[in-house]
């Protein structure tokens, strides 16, 4: 697993003691919470639609959801005070389909400490942060895809053993 998020410039977080908390509204004006995700590794972003380097690497993470999509995985963007309707013209010219949550006032993308974009957590199975990405990567890539198959695989062995201590 080191290697896998060394590969991809994944920062190791140790996992604090409580889930992210996050409740925040979507593109289509919906209340969406991480605490939804529980039981799934979290991919969470965040990013901009004038960000450079986001725009190039929303394809990758396209890619990498409808690949993880029907596992237990879930790719959560959070865009950092832009409008809904900004969104949606972003998602709909680069045919997106994840989640994307809406930070209208910048509260959470500040409480992160967010002073670049686009970055990314990864959240395990109970909604703690367990690595950190800043900067854009290639997300369809092999190495990204194994380190999410590990991630989905490896906690769920966690989780089990957990359960039966």
């Amino acid at each position: 697993m080191d290697k896998l998020f060394s590969i991809m410039g994944v920062i190791r977080v140790p996992p604090a003691k409580d889930p992210v908390a996050i409740n925040l509204k979507d593109m289509n004006g919906k209340n969406i919470s991480l605490s939804d995700y529980k039981g799934k590794i979290v991919f969470l972003n965040f990013w901009t639609t004038w960000c450079p380097t986001c725009r190039i690497e929303m394809p990758s993470m396209e890619k990498l959801h409808q690949k993880l999509k029907n596992k237990d995985f879930a790719m959560v963007t959070i865009n950092l005070q832009e409008s809904a309707s900004q969104v949606k013209t972003f998602f709909k010219e680069f045919k997106l389909t994840f989640t994307a949550l809406l930070d209208s006032n910048g509260e959470v993308g500040a409480s992160f400490g967010i002073r670049a974009i686009p970055t990314t957590y990864i959240l395990d199975k109970t909604g703690r942060i367990i690595g950190q990405v800043n900067g854009p990567r290639e997300w369809d890539s092999k190495a990204a895809i194994a380190l999410f198959e590990n991630l989905m695989e490896n906690d769920a062995v966690a989780a089990t053993t957990e359960a039966a201590n």
